[in-house]
């Protein structure tokens, strides 16, 4: 079991802030970046019917009304990074400024980023001989 994670004060500005495991923010940044739940549940190993309880706790201890407005909220409390990218070259470069070993959504964005580039390089080479 991971533990809870709790950063900064309550959105109501009385009482702490929600507890959520990891694992609930893992989902949650995951909803955050457009992922259904078929795909969390892939990445994760899980079933997509395993996601939803996950998805439910977080909602119902951030008491939001839904899983977008549960990220709105979770980003406002200080629990989810709004400025933190994944799946694309930015995200793989945040990784690497910060010392981490990027994640395998990110090596992917790096890799058709680079694919992306060396197309152009030959497309202008073509285009120039």
């Amino acid at each position: 079991m991971t533990s809870p994670v709790q950063a900064g004060p309550s959105l109501s500005g009385g009482g702490p802030t929600p507890s959520l495991t990891e694992h609930e923010l893992h989902v949650l940044n995951l909803i955050a970046l457009g992922h259904t739940h078929e795909q969390i549940a892939q990445q994760l190993f899980m079933t997509p019917k395993g996601v939803t309880p996950t998805v439910n706790r977080a909602l119902r201890k951030l008491g939001a009304n839904n899983a977008p407005h549960a990220v709105f909220l979770a980003v406002q409390a200080g629990l989810l990074d709004p400025r933190r990218r994944h799946g694309d070259h930015a995200g793989f470069a945040a990784h690497r400024y910060r010392g981490e070993e990027p994640c395998e959504a990110c090596w992917e964005g790096e890799r058709a980023y680079r694919r992306e580039r060396r197309a152009a390089r030959r497309a202008a080479k073509s285009a120039a001989a």
